[in-house]
């Protein structure tokens, strides 16, 4: 039976086999919902992994690889951090629900900022 399916849609089956394992992977073992890390994490960390690692993984970008977190000057200061959550080039989406709450903002961008040593 798989003599009859072209190459590429078997490539194709089986990438998504492998992405699949990688998203449950991760939702499983590093999500802040998993109870065996929730304690461990701090207020920033928390919050970057709730509304950034989707796409910030460990301070990369998984959608445009040159943006990285990590040696970007958009966290040389917490005024350039905050503007530019707040107003972010598509397709990253506004995150004004973290920058309305300074506590909040200001664990975000300890967090973000700690990347840098990584």
């Amino acid at each position: 039976m798989l003599n009859k399916i072209p190459y590429s849609l078997k490539f194709l089956l089986i990438g998504s086999c492998i992405y699949t394992v990688f998203v449950l992977a991760y939702t499983l073992l590093v999500q802040p919902g998993n109870a065996q890390h929730k304690g461990d994490l701090s207020t920033g960390e928390r919050l970057f992994k709730k509304n950034c690692s989707g796409c910030h993984l460990s301070g990369g970008n998984l959608i445009k690889a040159e943006k990285s977190i990590i040696g970007s000057k958009k966290i040389l200061s917490k005024a350039v951090f905050k503007d530019f959550i707040d107003n972010p080039p598509p397709p990253m989406p506004k995150f004004k629900n973290l920058t309305s709450n300074p506590e909040q903002f200001n664990e975000l961008y300890k967090y973000v900022t700690s990347l840098m040593g990584k």
